[in-house]
């Protein structure tokens, strides 16, 4: 699963900053690369993995499903090679017949089920996931937010995303106006005991 962000978000306006090292003096511009401190957050793996578990589950259905529906199919084609044979009756024959719609019929609500199973899952798993992308996302806001306010800096400005021509939001920033690493440092304070920490994603200027 990818997990990128691609806007350029302006976090915190006039009085808002992060306590990113002590070189940085208050009331300065900073940047962090929120993509960075996204995927190197240690919630941000494991919620990928809890979300890789529902998609597995919902795989496993689905063939199951498929398997099922071919298994119909197979035997759908057998009773239509069968349904007029001629040493058949014409009783017998109607019979095979009315086995063989009966059959289809089976079989179209089973692909029915299928593809309503692949739409109705795929939303769930898009819902879970962005679900999980906004908790995450408000945790980290709700970390640089009170960081600015505490270190009085002027703007806080993600430098992950590009323009509308493609091309880096920022072009330069200097590498002690970055505070991406300390919000990671920050974020991951907490992380349970045992659990293994993310590994760093490269960043120009940030802290490892």
């Amino acid at each position: 699963m990818k997990n990128t962000i691609a806007a350029f978000i302006t976090i915190a306006a006039l009085g808002l900053a992060l306590t990113a090292s002590a070189q940085t003096p208050a009331g300065r511009i900073v940047t962090i690369d929120l993509n960075k401190v996204f995927n190197d957050y240690y919630k941000t793996p494991m919620a990928s993995a809890k979300l890789k578990e529902t998609a597995d589950s919902f795989n496993k259905e689905h063939d199951d499903m498929m398997a099922n529906y071919k298994k119909e199919i197979d035997e759908l084609n057998k009773l239509r090679d069968d349904q007029d044979k001629p040493e058949y009756t014409a009783e017998v024959r109607e019979q095979k017949r009315k086995a063989v719609a009966d059959k289809l019929t089976g079989a179209q609500k089973l692909q029915r089920d299928i593809e309503e199973y692949r739409t109705s899952h795929r939303k769930i798993l898009e819902e879970q996931t962005q679900r999980m992308r906004q908790s995450i996302l408000k945790e980290v806001q709700d970390v640089v937010e009170k960081e600015a306010r505490d270190a009085g800096y002027l703007l806080v400005v993600d430098k992950s995303g590009n323009t509308l021509n493609g091309v880096p939001a920022i072009v330069f920033s200097q590498a002690s106006l970055e505070i991406t690493g300390d919000i990671t440092k920050i974020l991951n304070k907490n992380q349970p005991a045992g659990g293994a920490a993310p590994t760093p994603t490269d960043s120009k200027g940030s802290t490892k």
